[in-house]
Formats: structure tokens, sequence, C-alpha cells
């Protein structure tokens, strides 16, 4: 049984959404690099803070999926070793399994954090051109 893109685990849809979050990060990124999204600092920090207290959360389901790796009891026969391969598998595989998706996750919740935290410098570098700006002015 081959694994193609996560469907045969069962984990498609989720390895889906997984990407629109990664093409959504990626389009703030580019919005804070062309200079067309900045935050006020307080409204950043929070923002940044939620999406790391809930990548620690996710952080927790990687372990509980991690640990579904390996099911005991399932017997010595051909058919017990199957099923546990199969747990196995839908545990972790390197890329489509729960904690492998979880992980992928936790680490989208971290970047779009870091980018609240891009839009803040960029607030306040704007915040202090437009002041020097203005210092320049009246000073003339």
């Amino acid at each position: 049984m081959s694994v193609a893109k996560g469907e045969a685990s069962g984990f498609s849809g989720a390895s889906a959404a997984l990407g629109a979050i990664s093409e959504e990060n990626s389009w703030l990124q580019q919005q804070i690099s062309g200079g067309g999204l900045s935050m006020e600092p307080a409204a950043a920090d929070s923002a940044a803070k939620v999406y790391e207290e809930k990548a620690g959360k996710v952080d927790l389901l990687v372990v509980e999926a991690g640990r579904l790796q390996q099911v005991p009891g399932l017997g010595d026969y051909p058919s017990g070793r199957q099923l546990a391969n199969k747990f196995s598998q839908k545990a972790k595989n390197g890329s489509t399994g729960a904690a492998d998706l979880l992980t992928q996750f936790a680490e989208e919740l971290r970047r779009k954090a870091d980018l609240f935290r891009q839009a803040k410098e960029k607030y306040i570098a704007t915040d202090e051109q437009i002041s020097s700006d203005l210092n320049r002015g009246s000073q003339q």
C-alpha cells in the first residue's frame, strides 16, 4: 500500500488546510516586505503571543500523536503487525502522519507570530521616519 500525498493516511484535508495557512503566511510576508502592512506594537505583541501559545498547545498534541506510533497488544500475527504498522503510519511517517502535520502546523503558527513582530517593526520604523521628517521640517 503506498501513501500518496497523505490520502492513504486519511489526512489529505488537513494537509490541504496546512497548505492554505502557509500560503496566507507567505502573502502576509509579501505585504509586510512591500510596506503594505504594519501593526501598532501592542496589537502585534498581543497577536504574536496568542499564536505562540497556540503553537505550544499544538506541540503537546504532537507528543500525544507520536505516542500512537506504538500500539501494544495487537498480537504477533500478520494481521496484528499489519494493523500496528497502519497506526504507526497514521501517527508519524515523515510528512503526512498526524504528528508530522501537527509539527508543520505549529511551525506555521510560530511563523505567523513572527510575521506580527515584523509588522510591528515596520510600524515602528515608519513612525520613526515620520517623526524624523517632521523634526527636519520644523527646523527649516
